[in-house]
């Protein structure tokens, strides 16, 4: 994959997180407090039926595109099942419309989930298809999968912003659903000949057991994942109040710097390292990404704790306190970036229900975590008890791939991961009392990190295809 294929698919993450920092803005001076919180809620859903019908397969396809001959017959093998079970998903929906509002939503219209079946159905579409674009390196195409659906949500609402008419949780999920189907739209345009020939295709047997072997244990975890993503929200709507968890909510949509880094670096690094892994390339490469990852993470942390300040000048009054919370809503892309590079022996081992493990030990102290802070901090505890489940799930991964395949250097990855999250978490606590002097401690810690990993630095910036992993 060269620089150029490389900066493709960064456009679709920067331009998202750029976008996003005109519509959280906009969203939270536009709705109540509540109905953030239920937007909240709205993604999650939509996150939880996507990752349930997928069933790992996605993730089988990944693992098996540079592995099988005939790409039609792999794409309807691993995508069709997934289209089938989200469409089974879709009768309960119907059907307990109602009842599934009010747990959820706190509203009694049928409306309001009707809208998230379909929206579901548009994201997962829209997600299988992206995986073609991935794999086949149309990074572009792939980056304007992502970023189109993003400003089109913006354009959608944007009478709402300018002009005076009721302004509706309803509202709001319309225009997910707008722009979950442009993103279905746009991906089967570009992806339109491999869909096409899969259409005719035969559905493999044989492989399709194969991607079920490897991708039933990922569902576990994909689950466990979701769950540990979605524990902080849902600790909040049931122990806490909407509008605390409408702040929570903008927290983690600030976020998007990690998210960036998030987004790039998985679409880059799987197909890389499962490409070594065919070729024999020399996997101590693998060492050095860690490396240069774990600079980066550490750059980005101080980065959002120096300018955090900023947010007061884009967010209502009742936001304050997001400015605190978003060092460790960052924490939670950052770290799972991180396990992706030093959990990676999991993978190629072929042992997934390791990952199963990790999330689910990453679940329990979520949990406990939880219940313990979020009656007594409510948004300070959720983003604490996910930002230590996430330090968890780190180190369980690389503990595990250290067993599994080889042993990758950690002291340095441990050492910066606990100053960092320390850092984090007195933020969080001390900030409202101390104000802005938390954000020049961070500034302070900035030429800390550009010494301490001055070994990196020349080889991320060097005009080099590829400089990043060799």
């Amino acid at each position: 994959m060269n620089a150029r294929t490389i900066a493709g698919f960064a456009v679709g993450p920067v331009a998202t997180a750029a976008i996003s920092l005109v519509t959280v803005p906009a969203v939270t001076w536009a709705f109540s407090a509540d109905d953030v919180g239920r937007f909240n809620i709205l993604q999650l859903s939509v996150s939880f039926v996507v990752l349930l019908a997928s069933m790992g397969l996605d993730q089988g396809y990944v693992r098996e595109f540079h592995e099988t001959d005939d790409a039609a017959v792999l794409v309807r093998s691993a995508f069709l099942p997934c289209l089938l079970v989200a469409m089974l998903l879709t009768v309960p929906a119907v059907v307990l419309a109602e009842p599934l509002a009010q747990l959820l939503f706190d509203l009694s219209d049928p409306r309001v989930i009707w809208l998230v079946a379909a929206s579901s159905l548009a994201a997962l579409l829209a997600r299988l298809l992206s995986l073609v674009l991935r794999m086949k390196e149309r990074s572009l195409a792939f980056s304007a999968s992502q970023a189109v659906p993003k400003l089109l949500f913006l354009v959608v609402l944007g009478p709402v912003f300018l002009i005076a008419v009721t302004r509706e949780f309803l509202l709001l999920e319309v225009a997910l659903l707008i722009s979950w189907v442009a993103a279905a739209v746009v991906t089967a345009w570009a992806t339109r000949d491999t869909w096409f020939g899969a259409l005719s295709a035969r559905l493999d047997r044989q492989l399709l057991r194969r991607l079920l072997r490897y991708s039933l244990p990922l569902v576990v975890a994909g689950l466990g994942y979701w769950a540990l993503t979605a524990a902080s929200s849902v600790a909040l709507r049931s122990m806490s109040s909407l509008a605390e968890l409408g702040v929570y909510s903008v927290a983690l949509s600030f976020a998007g710097a990690a998210v960036v880094v998030q987004s790039i670096f998985s679409v880059v690094w799987a197909p890389v390292v499962y490409r070594w892994a065919v070729e024999e390339h020399d996997l101590d490469r693998v060492d050095r990404v860690a490396g240069r990852l774990l600079a980066v993470v550490a750059l980005v942390f101080c980065a959002v704790g120096a300018f955090s300040f900023l947010l007061d000048l884009v967010l209502p009054a009742r936001y304050d306190a997001v400015k605190y919370l978003v060092l460790a809503t960052i924490a939670a892309p950052l770290l799972y970036t991180l396990s992706e590079v030093t959990g990676i022996g999991i993978n190629l081992a072929r042992r997934t229900s390791w990952s199963v493990a990790a999330t689910v030990l990453a679940l329990l102290v979520s949990a406990v975590l939880n219940l313990l802070l979020v009656p007594l901090l409510g948004a300070q505890g959720a983003v604490l008890a996910t930002m230590v489940a996430y330090v968890a799930f780190l180190v369980m991964r690389t503990e595990a791939s250290r067993q599994l395949w080889r042993p990758l250097p950690r002291g340095r990855l441990y050492v910066t991961v606990t100053v960092l999250c320390s850092l984090a978490a007195a933020t969080v606590l001390v900030g409202p009392d101390t104000g802005h002097w938390t954000s020049l401690v961070w500034a302070a810690l900035t030429p800390v990190v550009l010494v301490a990993f001055r070994r990196e630095w020349p080889a991320m910036l060097r005009p080099v295809s590829g400089a990043w992993t060799r």
